[in-house]
C-alpha cells in the first residue's frame, strides 16, 4: 500500500490517499479526533462538514479528484477496469 499525503495536512486534520494492490483505493480522513476511510473523492471532501467552503476545503476537493483520476483502476484486473460490469442487452429484451 502506498500512502500519498494531502499537502496541507496539520496535526488536527490529516488526509491520505491509499493506493492498494488488493481492495479499493480510498482516502483515510482524520478530522475532529475521528478517522474514517472514504472510497470516493466527494465523501472525503464531505468529511470537513461546513469547513469544506474554506480555502483548504477547496484545495482538498481538487486534490481528491486529481488523486482519484490519476490512480483509478490501479491493482484491478483488466476485465474489471471497464465501467460496465454486467453485459446489458442492447435490444431492451428481458432475459428469463
Amino acid at each position: 500500500m502506498k500512502r500519498i499525503p494531502f499537502p496541507f495536512n496539520d496535526k488536527d486534520f490529516i488526509v491520505e490517499y491509499h493506493k492498494t494492490r488488493e481492495g479499493p483505493n480510498g482516502f483515510m480522513c482524520y478530522y475532529k479526533n475521528a478517522a474514517t476511510y472514504k472510497l470516493t473523492p466527494l465523501d472525503a471532501w464531505r468529511t470537513l462538514g461546513i469547513a469544506k467552503n474554506t480555502d483548504t476545503g477547496k484545495a482538498l476537493k481538487a486534490w481528491c479528484i486529481e488523486m482519484d483520476e490519476q490512480h483509478k483502476g490501479y491493482g484491478l484486473p483488466d476485465e474489471l477496469k471497464d465501467d460496465t460490469f454486467f453485459d446489458v442487452p442492447k435490444d431492451n429484451s428481458i432475459i428469463i
